[in-house]
C-alpha cells in the first residue's frame, strides 16, 4: 500500500515537535527530517540535502517512517525549506495516492498499453505518452520508476492517468494449458509409488500438503506445476531422500 507523508508529518508540524522523522525508501534511499519546534530545518538524504532533499522525499509513497523525539544539533538549518510549501505540496497529492492505491495493488503489477486506443485517446499530454512507452508489458513498476528518471509519485501519477483513460491495462497472467486426466493420474501414479518406496504410506499426505501448500487440486495440474509441486514435497522430506526423489524428477524436468 502507497502511503503519503502528510499523516506522520503533518501532526509533528501542527503540534510543535522536535525530533528526526526518519524515512525509508523502498527504492534504496533514506531521508531524515530535522524539525525544531515544528519546523522542519534540514532534510537529508543519501546524496542531496536541503531543498531538493525535501521535494525528493516528498514525491516518495513506498515508505516506512519513524519518529524520534529531542532537539538534534548535528545538522545546520536550510532557511529555503518551507515547512507551509511541504505541507501544501502533501495536501495536493494526497489524493492521487488514494487513486493509485485503488488503481495499482503493489510495485510487481505488469501493465500494458493498447496501441491503438493510445493512438485515439483524447486529454493526455507530451509526458502521458513518453510513460506510455515505458509500459511494455514486460517492465514493472521498479524498472520504469528507473528508466523514466522521475520520481515515485510521478510515474504512478501517470500510469493511473492511463488507467483511467482505458489505454492501460494489468496484463493477464498467461493461462495454463491443464494437463488430460490420464496424463495426470499417470504422473501422480508414477510420484506415489516414488514416495511410497522412500518414506512408506506417508508419501499420499506428503502430495496431498504440497497441493495444498501451492493452492492447487490435483484436476488442475498442469505441465508448468510439476516443478514446483516436486520442489514443495522435496521441502517435507530428508535430506537423503530428498537427494533420490531430485534424482527420479530428471524424467520431468
Amino acid at each position: 500500500m502507497y502511503q503519503s507523508l502528510l499523516p506522520i508529518l503533518k501532526p509533528l508540524v501542527f503540534e510543535g515537535k522536535s525530533g528526526t522523522l526518519e524515512v525509508v525508501h523502498k527504492y534504496d534511499d533514506t531521508a531524515r527530517l530535522y524539525i525544531k519546534e515544528g519546523i522542519v530545518e534540514q532534510v537529508e538524504t543519501k546524496s542531496i540535502q536541503g531543498k531538493d532533499a525535501a521535494s525528493s522525499c516528498m514525491r516518495w509513497v513506498s515508505i516506512s517512517a519513524t519518529f524520534q523525539e529531542g532537539n538534534h544539533t548535528n545538522y545546520t538549518p536550510d532557511p529555503s525549506i518551507d515547512t507551509m510549501s511541504l505541507l501544501s505540496f502533501l495536501e495536493k497529492t494526497f489524493k492521487n495516492i488514494t487513486i493509485i492505491n485503488d488503481k495499482i495493488p503493489d510495485d510487481n503489477v505488469i501493465f500494458q498499453v493498447d496501441p491503438e486506443k493510445l493512438n485515439n485517446a483524447a486529454k493526455l499530454n507530451a509526458s502521458d505518452y513518453k510513460m506510455a512507452l515505458l509500459i511494455d508489458g514486460q517492465r514493472d513498476i521498479a524498472q520504469i520508476i528507473a528508466m523514466s528518471g522521475q520520481s515515485e509519485l510521478a510515474v504512478l501519477t501517470r500510469i493511473c492517468r492511463l488507467l483511467l483513460a482505458g489505454v492501460a491495462k494489468e496484463k493477464e497472467a498467461a493461462s495454463k494449458e491443464v494437463m488430460s486426466s490420464q496424463e495426470q493420474n499417470k504422473f501422480l501414479t508414477a510420484l506415489n509409488d516414488e514416495l511410497m518406496g522412500l518414506v512408506g504410506p506417508a508419501g499420499a499426505v506428503l502430495v496431498e500438503d504440497a497441493f495444498e501448500q501451492m493452492d492447487l487440486s490435483p484436476e488442475m495440474l498442469a505441465k508448468e506445476d510439476i516443478g514446483p509441486l516436486l520442489s514443495a514435497v522435496a521441502e517435507l522430506l530428508e535430506d537423503e531422500e530428498k537427494v533420490a526423489l531430485n534424482q527420479w524428477s530428471k524424467n520431468y524436468s
